[in-house]
């Protein structure tokens, strides 16, 4: 039972995950955003900058046929001037349209995360180019739904298109005989409208399909408790690796401890468990420093080698627990210490004048 829950894939993607798979290029990805925002460029440049560069494109060719007579082609100079003004108020004019179009398709790239390069897809797949695979992709399950969603979403743009020309459907026989600027704007303001109207539709239909999709990669992504434990285990480190690196480090921290013990002054200890190794200058140190402590097999050891060195061991079982406790390896010890580790260090003091 618990197997079979560490493999169903009931959690969330980790940070880890996502960002792997970002790199591979799969990410949540709505089609309907980029149309989204196609439309709303449209609309952008139809009412707006698109005006702008007709008037302007309308204005430098009538300037230019008006006055074609009195343009000189005496010589290739003349013709060169003639055409750089062209082409630089022809760029002028599209200027805007061509930096709207721009901003909105980086703003395609933007709208649904930090985009990516995925070098792995650019590699060529011949699977992927055998008829069969494009027969797949066409009428597989995916292709199909793709066709169905494509052929709703242009049945719902076209009713509201058709819903927002109805009201004014009976207006269209009042423009016989009218002007030809007037029946164009008439048509333009219509063509607008509905533009708006699809604009909005289209929008609405994306955020809800980039929704669906983020929910559905994310349902896709989720992992078993396992492949959490893995990825992990790879992040981290092994833990059995880690053990051995730990036990590694305090092994060498120990040999470093035991070799300061012949430099002690003093051994405080509680006979059977604890070993406290203590280290006094006087007019060098302002306090005792402790360079080694230990409980059981390493108290023991502290011993043996202090007994080697000849250094003395006193024996004070609460003062050994509570430097054990409280005291860090190659600091002085804590001040509520230091009546009872000066009495200690001044007794052996003069135990070492004596037999001097």
């Amino acid at each position: 039972m618990s197997d079979q829950t560490d493999t169903e894939k009931t959690h969330e993607p980790t940070p880890k995950k996502l960002e792997d798979s970002r790199k591979k290029g799969e990410v949540a990805n709505s089609p309907e955003m980029k149309h989204a925002t196609m439309f709303v460029a449209a609309v952008v440049i139809t009412g707006g900058a698109g005006v702008w560069t007709v008037d302007r494109l309308i204005k430098m060719f009538v300037e230019l046929w008006g006055d074609a007579s009195a343009v000189p082609f005496r010589t290739g100079g003349d013709a060169h001037v003639f055409a750089s003004t062209i082409i630089s108020q022809f760029a002028i004019a599209m200027l805007p349209l061509f930096m709207i179009l721009m901003f909105f398709a980086l703003a395609t790239l933007f709208l649904q995360g930090r985009p990516t390069v995925a070098l792995a897809r650019l590699k060529l797949k011949w699977s992927k180019l055998t008829p069969l695979a494009g027969i797949k992709r066409i009428y597989g399950k995916q292709g199909i739904v793709e066709f169905f969603k494509t052929l709703a979403k242009f049945g719902l743009v076209t009713c509201v298109a058709l819903i927002v020309v109805w009201p004014y459907a009976r207006g269209i026989e009042t423009l016989v005989g009218v002007p030809v600027a007037v029946i164009a704007s008439s048509i333009a303001d219509l063509v607008f409208m509905m533009l708006k109207a699809a604009t909005i539709l289209v929008v609405a239909l994306a955020i809800f399909d980039f929704i669906y999709q983020r929910h559905a990669f994310l349902k896709k992504m989720r992992m078993s408790l396992q492949e959490i434990r893995d990825e992990h285990k790879n992040a981290e480190g092994d833990p059995k690796i880690k053990a051995k690196v730990r036990a590694i480090g305090m092994e060498r921290a120990k040999r470093r401890m035991m070799s300061q013990v012949p430099e002690a002054t003093v051994i405080v200890t509680n006979p059977t468990h604890y070993s406290i190794a203590l280290k006094y200058d006087h007019g060098v140190m302002a306090a005792p420093i402790l360079v080694a402590k230990g409980v059981d097999e390493v108290a023991f050891k502290i011993r043996e080698v202090a007994t080697a060195a000849g250094i003395p061991i006193v024996e004070s079982p609460p003062l050994a627990r509570a430097l054990y406790a409280s005291a860090e390896l190659d600091k002085p010890i804590p001040t509520e210490h230091y009546s009872a580790v000066a009495e200690i260090i001044g007794y052996v003091m003069r135990l070492a004048r004596e037999k001097s």
